[in-house]
């Protein structure tokens, strides 16, 4: 049942709204956000529009107009919402260092962009949100470029490496199981990982 106030989300929805009164602006933020994140994973950007974000969001148009001009408005700004540096990989071994980045990189692939995303990113279409779909990734690809360049300078790993081209493998081989599968299980990151080691070690027979 919806609301006679437009600004006021259904209440069967509690993410975008506060006991009996009107919602707080961030809940109503937080909700039309999600919305269009869902709307992305699923079936790209060209489904994020003001009219699915409402029926998805719960929030009148009236309301998301009056925070966005236009559909592209609140795909951006659900995106850089979620544009954020990864937090420092755990762990003293080189290689479990290694798989908690990538999955924290594949994470960003899977949970925010989905395959919606995904699809429109590797087809170039739409071309304007190219940019914003590789700034979702870039702050966990290049943690992990980084990552990989500092266990070279330290001995971990091999001195001549192109650290670029081991995460693009990597990211390759989740793209790669994606469009194979459908999906990536859990445990894909250690199997790429413990596959591409013996190329990558100080010394055949290195501890990570």
């Amino acid at each position: 049942m919806t609301s006679s106030d437009p600004d006021t989300p259904p209440a069967a929805d509690p993410a975008v709204r506060r006991g009996r009164g009107r919602p707080r602006r961030a809940e109503t933020d937080q909700a039309i956000h999600r919305a269009a994140l869902r709307l992305l994973r699923d079936a790209g950007p060209s489904a994020v529009t003001v009219e699915a974000v409402a029926a998805a969001s719960g929030v009148a148009k009236a309301t998301i107009y009056r925070r966005h001009p236009d559909r592209d408005s609140v795909l951006r700004a659900a995106l850089e919402e979620v544009i954020r540096p990864p937090r420092e990989a755990p762990g003293e071994s080189t290689r479990d260092r290694i798989r908690w980045a990538l999955d924290a990189a594949w994470h960003q692939v899977s949970d925010v962009l989905g395959p919606g995303g995904v699809s429109a990113l590797l087809a170039d279409d739409p071309s304007e949100f190219n940019d914003l779909f590789r700034r979702v990734l870039d702050p966990y690809t290049e943690a992990l470029v980084e990552l990989i360049q500092a266990d070279m300078a330290d001995g971990r790993l091999r001195s001549d490496l192109d650290a670029d081209t081991v995460v693009s493998l990597l990211f390759g081989a989740y793209l790669g199981e994606l469009i194979r599968r459908g999906q990536v299980d859990g445990d894909f990151s250690e199997r790429c990982v413990d596959l591409i080691w013996v190329a990558i070690r100080a010394e055949p027979s290195g501890q990570g």
